[in-house]
């Protein structure tokens, strides 16, 4: 262990190696006079730090074994750092002042700074985050959240991946403290041997923790450290609770019920003071973005049984002390689905995932609360489990990157996060995510305001089925109701196209939606048709209503086997048209797609929009996910309401990451017809107005 070889080494070598080591932090070890207070993670010790600059710092020690306690300093200065006064305090009430042995030396030399600025929120935009240099932060990477199987040494795993985002362009990595992957500091998998006892840590997963955060540090990445999951402490989704080294049935156990965790007083001081050395021993780093309390709070025992607000007050419990002993001030975030949950009161900026039937419109919105939001917002998860692409496409990586696009070209400011970091790596397409981010960076994208969504329709000769791809799954919000384009635009609402429609009256009085309602402009007459893909072990029903006439209606028995897909078919005749869906019971549907009988341009385009600024994405709906090389597609995109004037394009070749040409137009106002390159799967374009 690295403290063990401290005792042995000399001082003056600890000492360069704190200066020539690389972004490390400034460190200083000492001995703590023996106190009464038995478990010495338990112990709330304080030590004063004198910067270059002369800045006093009160900074929290950490046990670090053998007896010994720690205090890291951030690097961000040149110059002599100093070791000053130790205190400590009981529950946040100082105790005394405390005469420690210092493991010389007192004062460090540094010349290696730390070359990352730190993440906060941007002060003069709620929704956007900034870096303490000024410039603006557009986290853009992907989820690794443990180490694969087939990677026996985690830490490599990491080594290796940070240099890999690097190079790349990517800033962004979220990593889980899970147990199976030894990077819990409670809970052990099995080859590491048994689990501390509660209260206690485990020194060896802290190294290893350490070298994560100094691989992230020295490759320029950024981590969300996630220190909370929901299997813990569920009984219910990807449940990990009987195994629980807190739950009374093991030994050592205290917790008799998952949901004990959030109220029950020695779980809650339990896990202050865990987290307090969580900052201690790496607060340090400005490569931590962040420190995420929950993943995916919402699936734990407490949220799924009525205890919202314990859950709640937990989490304002947590950033509250958090941010009392993290002298750095690192963002405080949770991940779960309801923006508007109190959850949520004191997390600087919201964490909801997405995991929806069609990703490309999913990721243009949020499902509720969005624009009233204050603070940053943006899918920490995105991932494939609902959507409806090939496995051979989804093996392929082909399903990874879209998302992101689509997700800067709607209602957020901020990219969506791939889930499937393993394939972004296996499939070599880091190159293929860091395109987005040089995007933004090259047009300046984060240094315009008041950008709105829109879709415009692309003219091309080459037609595709038009199709109504379902986009949420289970989320609660209220019955859509939308005017659906059938020229080849794609509506934001398009993310709000039901999947999963309701029956059981519970589930509608939990705000789930039961009906969805269409208001269509039907240019000739067509056969629609309806499929049905999936239904509740209870059954469920579908009635579909045209213009108030019931037009097609089915009811499916219960079962445990999968269900043969089912199409309702009806025509529709041209003209202004009602399609009205609902649930009839007993519970739910899910709807694969509306199948309109008509056809639409190749090519789609979304973007953001401002009054001196375009950016949009175009894809080829054929080629999207096609395994091979898809046959391109060339069209004219007709942009309504520009402004008249001279426009600079630059086209964006997005695989390849680079512009693809530039052109001037000179327009006289109005509809802006822009011809586009052939598109065999995606590419993007900014415009903006020369002064």
């Amino acid at each position: 262990m690295r403290l063990r070889r401290l005792l042995i080494a000399p001082a003056c070598a600890l000492a360069f190696a704190a200066a020539q080591g690389g972004p490390k932090p400034i460190e200083f070890d000492f001995v703590a006079p023996v106190s009464d207070v038995a478990n010495p993670y338990s112990r709330e010790i304080w030590a004063k730090v004198t910067t270059p600059s002369g800045q006093t710092l009160t900074l929290p020690a950490y046990y670090a074994d053998m007896g010994l306690y720690a205090v890291r300093v951030r690097p961000d200065e040149a110059g002599t750092y100093r070791f000053g006064a130790v205190s400590e305090t009981t529950k946040g009430v100082r105790s005394s002042d405390l005469v420690v042995s210092l493991i010389p030396p007192a004062e460090v030399a540094n010349t290696a700074r730390t070359r990352l600025p730190a993440i906060m929120r941007n002060a003069g935009e709620p929704r956007l985050l900034q870096r303490s240099d000024g410039h603006p932060y557009i986290p853009v990477g992907a989820n690794l959240a443990w180490a694969p199987d087939e990677s026996p040494d985690t830490v490599a795993f990491y080594q290796k991946a940070f240099p890999a985002f690097a190079r790349a362009n990517l800033n962004w990595m979220r990593v889980w403290m899970a147990d199976w992957d030894g990077l819990d500091l409670d809970w052990l998998p099995a080859s590491m041997g048994p689990s501390p006892k509660p209260g206690r840590l485990s020194e060896d997963v802290a190294e290893r923790w350490d070298r994560i955060i100094e691989s992230a540090e020295e490759n320029g990445v950024y981590v969300q450290v996630v220190l909370q999951h929901h299997g813990q402490y569920t009984t219910y989704n990807d449940s990990n609770w009987a195994q629980n080294p807190w739950n009374a049935a093991n030994p050592g156990g205290f917790l008799r019920s998952p949901t004990d965790f959030f109220t029950d007083p020695n779980a809650r001081l339990i896990t202050l003071l865990k987290y307090r050395y969580i900052v201690a021993r790496w607060g340090w780093s400005p490569a931590v973005l962040a420190w995420e309390l929950f993943n995916e709070v919402h699936w734990t025992n407490a949220m799924r049984e009525g205890h919202e607000a314990d859950v709640a007050r937990w989490h304002s419990a947590m950033a509250d002390y958090i941010r009392s002993v993290d002298a750095y001030g690192h963002l405080i975030t949770t991940s779960t689905e309801n923006l508007r949950s109190p959850v949520y009161e004191k997390m600087d900026y919201c964490q909801p995932h997405l995991y929806a039937s069609n990703m490309v419109a999913g990721a243009r919105a949020f499902a509720q609360g969005y624009a009233s939001l204050g603070k940053p917002a943006f899918y920490g998860e995105a991932g494939n489990d609902h959507e409806a692409v090939p496995a051979e496409a989804i093996k392929a990586g082909l399903d990874l990157v879209p998302p992101v696009w689509a997700s800067i070209m709607g209602q957020g400011d901020l990219a969506a996060q791939p889930w499937d970091g393993w394939n972004v790596l296996g499939t070599n397409r880091l190159g293929e995510l860091g395109s987005v981010i040089r995007f933004l960076a090259v047009n300046g994208v984060a240094a315009q305001r008041g950008l709105g969504p829109f879709s415009c329709v692309v003219e091309c000769a080459a037609r595709v089925p038009l199709k109504i791809v379902a986009g949420e799954v289970w989320q609660r919000r209220a019955p859509l109701e939308t005017e659906y384009p059938l020229d080849g635009r794609e509506p934001i609402e398009a993310a709000e196209v039901a999947a999963t429609l309701v029956g059981n009256r519970a589930s509608v009085a939990d705000g789930y939606p039961d009906r969805a309602t269409y208001r269509l402009d039907m240019p000739r007459d067509t056969t629609m048709r309806v499929r049905v893909d999936s239904r509740a072990e209870a059954g469920g029903g579908l009635r579909v209503s045209l213009d108030g006439s019931i037009v097609a209606a089915h009811r499916w028995a219960g079962g445990t086997a999968p269900m043969d897909p089912v199409v309702l078919e009806f025509p529709v005749a041209k003209g202004r048209r009602t399609l009205l869906l609902e649930d009839p019971g007993p519970d739910w549907i899910g709807i694969a797609e509306i199948d309109t009988g008509l056809d639409q341009p190749a090519l789609a385009l979304i973007g953001r929009r401002n009054e001196r600024f375009i950016e949009a994405w175009i894809w080829n709906r054929a080629g999207l996910y096609a395994l091979g090389q898809p046959k391109p597609v060339a069209g004219t995109a007709a942009i309504d309401n520009v402004a008249a004037g001279t426009w600079k394009v630059t086209w964006w070749d997005a695989a390849r990451g680079a512009p693809s040409g530039t052109l001037v137009v000179k327009h006289p106002g109005g509809t802006l017809r822009l011809e586009t390159p052939p598109i065999g799967r995606y590419a993007a374009v900014a415009l903006s107005l020369v002064p």
